[in-house]
């Protein structure tokens, strides 16, 4: 994450819940891609994880251990 990325993660993590939300929603409305685009990247992706899954390329993690990686990496309590 480059510098001025950080920093404003760092202030948005000090906004209520709701606002944060609220941000969120406008980035991702002024994002370049379509809804459809959006949509089918996911798919795309999630096509590819799943592939590698079975291929035994990739882990299974509990989504309470991802949950806790994640927020340890951005560092979030």
């Amino acid at each position: 994450m480059q510098a001025e990325t950080q920093n404003l993660f760092e202030q948005v993590k000090h906004l209520p819940p709701d606002e944060q939300i609220e941000l969120a929603d406008l980035i991702y409305a002024q994002a370049p891609l379509s809804s459809s685009e959006w949509e089918a990247a996911w798919v795309e992706e999630a096509e590819r994880r799943i592939d590698a899954y079975e291929r035994g390329e990739i882990p299974v993690v509990a989504a309470q251990e991802m949950r806790a990686r994640v927020k340890a990496r951005l560092g979030m309590k």
